[in-house]
Parts: C-alpha cells; sequence; structure tokens
C-alpha cells in the first residue's frame, strides 16, 4: 500500500486471454454499453448534476436508478429505473457509471466534440472489472463475471503475458476485445523510490549519463559524466547489425509478395498478409526498443546514476513525403527508446530530461569545431550519412556517437550552469 503522499507510476500490463465463451464476452460488453448509455443519458437530461463531485454524483445516480431501502419498501419507482435490463451487479453498474461521468464530463469539458446519438453501437466501451467481478487472479489464469445472455456466470480463463511484480498495486482491470484476440489489461501502480528534482541532484553533485541514438550496429551510446564535464565512462549498446538482418529477411519476403500482387493486378497495399509483414517489422522495433531501454537503466542502476539526458526529438518529418524514408520507417528507435526509457526510469527513482538537438551530431565535443565522417556522402555500410568514425580540423577524432553523448552532456550541463548562475544574480 502506497504512503499519503507518496509519488507513484502505473504500467499497464496487458495480458491475452485464451478464446473461451467469446459470445459471452461480447454480450458483457454489450451489456456494459448499454448501462453506459442509459447514465450518460440521465446526465445530458440533467445536466446540473454534474456539479456535484464524482463521490456524491455516483450516489445521486444510484439513487435515482435504483432507489433506497426505505424506497423500495414503499414500492416507489425511481425516475430512471434500469428497466428492461437485467439484474445488475453492484460494481458492475459502478463501473458503468463511472465510465458515463466521464464521457458526460469530457463532452462538457470540450464543447466543440460532436454529441453521441442514441444508436448503441456509436458506443464501444471496455468493460472495467472491479473487485467483486473478478476472483482468484493467480499466475496464469483469472475467474471473471460474465453475462451469458441469461444469467451471470464465473468463468475461468488461462492468459499469457507478462509476469506481474508483487511489490505493485493491482488496479482494476479492463477487458479489450479485438477481432482476433482479446486482451485484459491490469494497472499495477508503483511507488517511487527517489522524488528529488533534478536540480537538487545536480547539487548534491551527482554524476549524468548522456545518451545518443547512433542507429548503427550501435543502437545507443552512453557517457558517464560527473557535474564539472568529465567523462569517467563510456558504453556502447549493440545489436544493430542483428536487427537489420532481422528486417531485411521481413522486407524481403514484402517485396516478393507486393511484386506478385502487382503482377496479377492486385493491390499492393492493404492485404492481410502484407498487414502480417508490417507488424512483424513493428514487432522487431518494439523487441529492440525495450532491449536498449533495459540495458540503459541497467548501466546507470550499477553505476548509482540518478540522472540521465537525452536529445529531444520531438518534431520530425513525416515519413510520406520522402520516398527513402518510406522504407525505413520501421527503422530509427530514438523516440521508441525514449519513450520506455522515461517511464521506467521514473519507476526506479531515476530522472530523464531532455536538450534541443542544436550541432550535437555535427560538431567535435573537444573543440566545436565541425567535423567530417569517414565516407561521408557515400553509402558505406548502408549509411548514407557516412561511417561511425569522425575527424575534425584541429586534428581530434573518434566514434560518432561517443562524441554526440559528449556534446549532449556539456551541453545540458552549461545550459543547468547557466540557468543557477541566472538564479542567483536575481537573488
Amino acid at each position: 500500500m502506497l504512503e499519503k503522499g507518496s509519488s507513484y507510476i502505473t504500467i499497464t500490463y496487458k495480458l491475452r486471454l485464451y478464446h473461451r465463451h467469446q459470445d459471452w464476452l461480447l454480450e458483457t460488453r454489450q451489456l456494459y454499453n448499454q448501462v453506459v448509455r442509459h447514465y450518460e443519458q440521465i446526465l445530458r437530461e440533467e445536466p446540473s448534476f454534474l456539479e456535484q463531485s464524482n463521490f456524491l454524483l455516483l450516489r445521486t445516480l444510484e439513487v435515482n436508478s435504483v432507489g433506497t431501502k426505505e424506497k423500495r419498501a414503499k414500492g416507489e419507482i425511481p425516475r430512471w429505473g434500469l428497466i428492461g435490463f437485467p439484474k445488475i451487479p453492484l460494481y458492475f453498474r459502478r463501473a458503468a457509471i463511472h465510465t458515463a461521468i466521464g464521457l458526460a464530463r469530457s463532452q462538457q469539458t470540450n464543447r466543440k466534440t460532436q454529441e453521441i446519438g442514441s444508436d448503441i453501437s456509436v458506443l464501444n466501451c471496455s468493460p472495467v472489472f472491479y473487485k467483486g467481478m473478478y476472483r482468484e487472479f493467480q499466475t496464469h489464469s483469472i475467474t471473471l463475471k460474465l453475462y451469458t445472455g441469461l444469467n451471470w456466470a464465473w468463468v475461468r480463463y488461462p492468459y499469457m503475458g507478462r509476469s506481474i511484480p508483487e511489490e505493485g498495486r493491482w488496479l482494476s482491470p479492463t477487458l479489450k476485445i479485438g477481432k482476433k484476440e482479446t486482451m485484459l489489461h491490469l494497472p499495477v501502480e508503483f511507488a517511487v523510490k527517489d522524488r528529488r528534482t533534478i536540480e537538487e541532484r545536480l547539487q548534491q553533485k551527482k554524476s549524468i549519463c548522456a545518451v545518443a541514438f547512433p542507429d548503427q550496429d550501435c543502437l545507443a551510446v552512453g557517457v558517464w559524466m560527473e557535474v564539472d564535464g568529465t567523462v569517467k565512462d563510456t558504453f556502447f549498446v549493440r545489436g544493430g547489425k542483428k536487427r537489420e538482418a532481422q528486417r531485411r529477411r521481413v522486407l524481403k519476403r514484402l517485396k516478393k509478395s507486393q511484386q506478385s500482387r502487382q503482377s496479377f493486378g492486385q493491390k499492393k497495399e492493404g492485404t492481410k498478409e502484407n498487414a502480417k509483414l508490417y507488424q512483424k517489422l513493428k514487432q522487431i522495433n518494439t523487441f529492440y526498443i525495450h532491449q536498449v531501454s533495459h540495458e540503459i537503466l541497467d548501466y546507470c542502476k550499477k553505476q548509482q546514476i540518478s540522472v540521465i539526458v537525452v536529445p529531444n526529438y520531438k518534431k520530425t518529418i513525416p515519413f510520406w513525403k520522402y520516398s527513402y524514408l518510406k522504407t525505413t520507417v520501421y527503422r530509427w528507435q530514438g523516440r521508441g527508446i525514449l519513450r520506455a526509457l522515461k517511464y521506467k526510469a521514473y519507476r526506479e527513482g531515476i530522472q530523464v530530461t531532455t536538450i534541443r538537438p542544436y550541432h550535437i551530431s555535427d560538431r567535435c565535443s573537444v573543440c566545436g569545431s565541425p567535423i567530417q565522417r569517414y565516407q561521408e556522402g557515400k553509402r558505406a555500410n548502408q549509411n548514407r550519412y557516412g561511417g561511425p568514425l569522425f575527424i575534425c580540423p584541429k586534428g581530434h577524432r573518434g566514434n560518432v556517437g561517443k562524441n554526440t553523448a559528449q556534446n549532449i552532456g556539456r551541453y545540458f550541463l552549461r545550459l543547468f550552469q547557466e540557468e543557477v548562475e541566472k538564479r542567483e544574480q536575481e537573488k
């Protein structure tokens, strides 16, 4: 149990349920959306209810739909009773009410949002299972309470997925029903080990780790630096050649499939076979994203580094504007690694910060002169930007990834020092 006032992070674990009584799952989702629609219409008719807090609003909706013991004893019928519905379990109803409240508040906040019509098919909410709707949550199975179309039944579902750690606090799972698979999304809440800000860490002379993503055989390069800019160690995360070999096999199959379909006058894209191949490329990309982020985090934990500095790659070029990028849309993984690294590091008490990628890869980290990469302008080792080594006009040379990581770290430390001096002058 988390202490009051402590920081926490929520990570969702996706568990794949084995197909069993799929029609019951669909019946449960349909009933859930019907109940959500019922309460959403109540809030549409009485918008003044939304002025209450969620706790009081829940009570108000239950009183006006189910009634109280005293009213039921007198035979009074609630204004918005659940007429025409089967018997609705308490926690099933409350989950639907909270979903309806969320829909109503979002419509109230954003007036430009188009209102949902009365057709229930438009509403496609995923059922949330509160604690009374599931039980026997074991390592490889869970028992869910489902609506069969006639009554409610407890059904045990085996599942497969990542093992759930015991130190976290499990929240209510959500049922996601797809065309080919059924997933159970389980949010797990973890306490954050270190809540200090980056400024507090650096004031205590804590070291930093600056990371660059060259995207060659070296997927990531990290530099362990002291606050004064001294480099203590460098580590490389390799695996780019192995990843490219896996990608080439899939791309070869994709090209062959497109050529064969084109010869028969069929569309090149949009087929099921091509969709599977693109999904395979995405899976390869996701695997290396998590592998690289894990290796970076493991190194920082081993060296007790509490601050990671990475470049901010928010502004991107749409891949469909340039033909040469269409074949590499699933290749570069820097942004994916950043997203995975941020939430994984925060859980371990490590802060991840970003800097603007301004001249971090085309300047020498020692003298600041423009660098030139070996074989630049030629397709050396399938890299149009040149090889992994560089040289500058003053004779400094070395690895491009390491040079970029050093620029990232020193640029961040310089900005931090300027900010500290500015605050001291204002005082």
